[in-house]
């Protein structure tokens, strides 16, 4: 499955700038996308999905200080973070993202980098270490007075001998641990990180069905109080895409929940 953007973790609520000054020209739900953001710029457009909350609408002009929207988990998401993307002007539409690109090599941190140039123009100093106290002599008068042992206590049989045969006791030998090459340390990361997204994507996919279950629902209230209804109409209801509100009352057609009546732009939804 391809990635056309950047993905930041961050909290849910973490204010979200633009990347640089331009217009809005969608803002709201957008499908897999979940609340997101796309302004226009000069060299082209960026996108903010995932987002919990938007702050502009469309047309407004934006600047870079100032606040769109909060990050947040909406749509596909399998947590709470920022997916950024961009798409420049000269797009290739067949480079199977439908025009955006890896962002990466347009950012830069220039805090990293000064803090790097500042480090390389000032090396840490060696410190020294501060000199050892001298050791003081024992005076003769501190010295303690030798233990003399009697006769009597340096008999054979408290003393050991030692022989030319006598052997010394062997250091007790501790088991070998395995250890792991780096190709199976990679195996087990690679084992719990697919653990850890399927149960991610499996948690997205079942917020993405509660998610068209209540969009369903509230399709099937909004041709109650109204008899019939168009794609337009259910487009501007929801503020979903014109092929998400297709796709939504096709799946109300198949089920049984309404009758559609021509076709194409002039299609009328009704129970």
């Amino acid at each position: 499955m391809g990635h056309n953007g950047l993905d930041f973790g961050m909290g849910a609520g973490t204010e979200v700038f633009p990347c640089d000054s331009g217009k809005v020209i969608q803002s709201g739900d957008n499908g897999d996308f979940g609340i997101s953001i796309t302004i226009q710029h000069s060299w082209g457009q960026s996108l903010y999905a995932h987002l919990s909350e938007t702050k502009v609408k469309v047309d407004d002009e934006v600047q870079p200080n100032k606040v769109i929207g909060l990050s947040g988990s909406s749509g596909s998401a399998f947590g709470e973070h920022l997916h950024f993307a961009i798409k420049p002007n000269n797009l290739d539409s067949n480079n199977g993202y439908l025009g955006f690109i890896d962002p990466a090599p347009y950012l830069s941190f220039p805090s990293q980098r000064e803090e790097t140039k500042q480090e390389s123009q000032n090396p840490p100093q060696p410190t020294q270490e501060p000199p050892k106290p001298e050791e003081t002599q024992p005076q003769p008068s501190e010295v303690p007075p030798p233990i003399i042992y009697g006769p009597e206590k340096q008999t054979e049989s408290t003393q050991p001998q030692q022989t030319e045969n006598s052997q010394q006791p062997e250091a007790p030998q501790l088991p070998e641990v395995p250890q792991s090459s780096p190709e199976e340390i990679q195996k087990q990361v690679d084992e719990k990180l697919k653990v850890e997204l399927d149960a991610r994507r499996q948690k997205a996919n079942e917020a993405r069905a509660r998610k068209k279950e209540d969009n369903l629902t509230k399709i099937f209230n909004l041709v109650q109080s109204k008899r019939v209804v168009t794609n337009d109409e259910v487009r501007d209801f929801l503020h979903v895409s014109q092929s998400t509100a297709t796709n939504y009352l096709s799946e109300m057609v198949n089920r049984g929940m309404l009758k559609k009546e021509g076709e194409r732009g002039g299609a009328k939804y009704s129970i």
